[in-house]
């Protein structure tokens, strides 16, 4: 759906810049969007700015970026601009990184493939996260993710380059609840690149967070951070990180 959304956009800006005084002063322009089309409502007309068909083509790009949609059949300024925006990614959303404990010092590797992240904490095995599938990450998804002892599921995420993050959704297991408890965690990048703040969070019943936060940065010497245990909650919300009782 994203693959034909994006060619659509795609066909339509070049209509308007053939037709420069159908965009001019940001017009509004009226078509059909493609049959089966998430981002387009599909089988009838519908109007949309100039300003906001760029946003609808940038959120196509992205989606088309994020499953690692084959693109050899789509026009070349088209796989350019998907190679510009995936290295972008790569270049603003990935990198090794450190962490300086008091008592211990870590690394975490961040890397992206088309459709995929993949995370390498110091001594362990690879972390995977694709998109379009549950990943059922157990517990190198809780040493991940700063919930250490805990299981953790992905559902999905999402990438924001205006905003320089990666969000995760899923759930974190739970020994009062079966079926675990909503997870969210962001990792947003400062613009040098050059540190990374990891905030993960698991949702109670009642809305109560537990949230804990950990700075990554590229330097290894003179930086000494802390995990940050941030809890709003309470034991009717069954967390307690000493007793294993989350």
């Amino acid at each position: 759906q994203a693959y034909n959304c994006l060619i659509h956009f795609y066909k339509r800006q070049k209509l308007m810049k053939e037709n420069p005084t159908t965009s001019a002063n940001n017009t509004t322009t009226t078509t059909q969007g493609p049959a089966n089309c998430s981002a387009c409502p599909s089988n009838y007309d519908f109007q949309y700015s100039a300003s906001t068909m760029i946003s609808l083509r940038n959120i196509s790009s992205m989606a088309v970026i994020k499953y690692g949609i084959a693109r050899d059949e789509l026009p070349l300024p088209l796989i350019k601009e998907l190679q510009h925006m995936e290295g972008l990614v790569k270049s603003n959303l990935t990198g090794e990184f450190n962490f300086n404990g008091v008592s211990y010092f870590s690394k975490l590797k961040i890397d992206w493939q088309p459709g995929e992240w993949r995370f390498t904490i110091l001594n362990q095995q690879p972390v995977q996260i694709r998109a379009g599938r549950r990943e059922f990450l157990g517990l190198a998804g809780g040493k991940l993710f700063l919930f250490e002892n805990r299981k953790i599921t992905i559902d999905d995420f999402k990438i924001d380059l205006e905003r320089l993050r990666i969000t995760f959704y899923g759930v974190c297991s739970s020994v009062k609840n079966s079926g675990g408890r909503q997870f969210k965690s962001t990792i947003s990048f400062t613009k040098s690149n050059r540190m990374a703040l990891m905030k993960s969070e698991v949702i109670g019943e009642d809305g109560r967070v537990k949230a804990r936060d950990r700075i990554y940065n590229k330097s290894r010497v003179g930086f000494v951070v802390l995990t940050v245990d941030d809890s709003d909650s309470d034991s009717s919300v069954d967390y307690n990180s000493d007793s294993d009782s989350l």
